[in-house]
């Protein structure tokens, strides 16, 4: 696993006043609390909701994200978040490059990893986080380097019902967004070897005009694949 310097504590409270939240590091990983809306959680890869989602067996995001000869090795998240499509991806075998330009959410990462490294480090290997913007990291990369898949998973908008999305969700919302984005897309697809993956609701219209080689559905999400190879 290839990842910045070691976990900070005193960096990430820093962080956390800077971006107006409360954190609090205990046994049970990272709690994160936004005053404004009152919302909170507890971040962990080793333990609690995103630990068991990861470890189901039956993930659209793994189908999506490889090709019937499951030849797919690595993926390029360009927008980590919270790392929970990545950790599923890294718990199902693949390695993963996440992207994450938020420095509280990257430093909560970094932690994090460090957790997964002590208590399941043939994942942690597989997964490696980056300090990065999107549109920088691709226009950066030598020509000669891709990644089989580049995953895009842009923060859904409001519902029209007025239904919110999860705790996780809503402060994820409140700290960062998914400015220019769409913007990558394009240079994804001369980025990627095999495919381009986009998370969309399952009712969302296209990320762009461009019409999916493929669509895995589920109820409430789609995933739109580009075949690039």
């Amino acid at each position: 696993m290839t990842r910045p310097a070691a976990a900070d504590r005193s960096l990430l409270s820093r962080l956390a006043r800077d971006a107006s939240v409360e954190v609090q590091v205990d046994d049970q990983g990272i709690e994160v609390r936004l005053a404004e809306p009152k919302l909170q959680f507890t971040h962990s890869f080793v333990s609690g909701p995103i630990a068991q989602r990861a470890r189901q067996s039956s993930q659209l995001l793994v189908k999506a994200c490889n090709g019937k000869q499951r030849n797919i090795d690595d993926v390029l998240d360009l927008t980590a978040g919270w790392g929970v499509d990545a950790l599923i991806l890294a718990r199902h075998g693949q390695k993963v490059t996440l992207l994450e330009r938020n420095p509280l959410i990257h430093e909560i990462l970094v932690q994090a990893l460090e957790r997964l490294a002590n208590d399941s480090p043939e994942v942690a290997r597989r997964m490696s986080l980056q300090f990065s913007e999107a549109n920088d990291f691709l226009q950066s990369l030598p020509s000669t380097q891709a990644f089989d898949c580049i995953y895009l998973d842009p923060m859904f908008p409001a519902h029209k019902s007025g239904a919110k999305p999860a705790k996780e969700m809503q402060i994820l919302q409140a700290l960062t967004d998914n400015h220019s984005i769409e913007s990558c897309f394009e240079t994804a697809l001369n980025r990627a070897r095999k495919r381009v993956v986009v998370k969309r609701a399952a009712k969302a219209p296209r990320l762009t005009d461009r019409k999916p080689d493929l669509v895995q559905r589920a109820k409430t999400i789609r995933f739109d694949i580009y075949l690039t190879g």
